[in-house]
């Protein structure tokens, strides 16, 4: 921006010249150029935004455990986690990625708490499997309450919360399944047992992501303190009409090195004539 000292004064636009007036002098700019990205940089801002959309629709998927369960920074963690989904996508997919070209299972064992993890307080993880007649099944065996969940002072009883957000890949319909809230005594010596089935759409190319909470409570109310709830994305899966696809990692090229032939005079070993 430069001072305008002439008797003439100008007002409005030049050319690429604006020449206004500002706290009683007069001055010029001049105007504001457009910066054109290259095309890399525009296909890497276009996966950006597919995975940071994405990573919403999964935090809105799990609203009500966000609310529950979430610290502060986990739309920025989750973020983070989808964008390292995208980022093992081959290059070849620039600009063009898609979260079904990811590998979902980086998402598995995402925390809503970043203060407590889920294993910290669950000691022995409920079993997960794909069943018959669409169905996902969770399953926990019958063990001692110690082996199965950590003991927590002023406590009386804890809460297991289940939610299951299952996205049609191609069409964007999706279904949230939350599963009714498990209540258990801690008095109990040993945990009996426990196991639900869950019926989802399993037609077409899918992504399914179970996500598990864990809480404390005393007299029936819940207790808000960091460190007694935890919750955490157990399972992900990608699946093609019920079936679990694996994802395979692309080949990386190894590199070649080449050594410089030596030039110059060398010495010959040996006294021969």
């Amino acid at each position: 921006m430069a001072t305008l000292n002439g008797i003439v004064r100008f007002s409005g636009q030049v050319g690429d010249f604006i020449f206004y007036r500002r706290d009683k002098k007069d001055v010029v700019r001049s105007k504001a150029l457009t910066h054109q990205l290259s095309e890399n940089s525009k296909k890497s801002a276009k996966d950006f935004g597919e995975a940071s959309r994405n990573a919403a629709y999964i935090r809105k998927a799990f609203a009500a455990m966000v609310k529950d369960y979430g610290t502060g920074d986990l739309t920025t963690r989750l973020t983070k986690r989808m964008h390292a989904v995208f980022k093992g996508i081959p290059a070849a997919h620039a600009g063009h990625k898609k979260i079904s070209d990811g590998n979902l299972k980086l998402m598995e064992g995402f925390e809503f708490n970043a203060y407590t993890s889920l294993g910290s307080l669950l000691l022995q993880m409920p079993k997960i499997t794909l069943q018959d007649n669409n169905l996902i099944g969770l399953r926990v065996p019958k063990l001692a309450a110690g082996h199965f969940v950590k003991a927590m002072h002023r406590s009386d009883a804890f809460m297991l919360q289940v939610i299951v957000f299952n996205l049609d890949l191609k069409t964007g319909h999706y279904e949230i399944l939350k599963v009714n809230d498990l209540k258990v005594s801690l008095d109990l010596a040993e945990f009996p047992g426990a196991k639900v089935a869950i019926p989802i759409e399993m037609e077409g190319e899918r992504a399914v992501f179970v996500a598990l909470g864990i809480s404390y409570l005393r007299d029936g109310h819940r207790k808000e303190d960091r460190r007694y709830f935890a919750c955490q994305i157990l399972k992900c899966m990608h699946l093609k009409d019920g079936v679990e696809v694996e994802f395979i990692e692309p080949l990386k090229e190894a590199a070649i090195t080449v050594e410089a032939e030596e030039m110059g005079l060398s010495w010959e070993m040996g006294e021969r004539e």
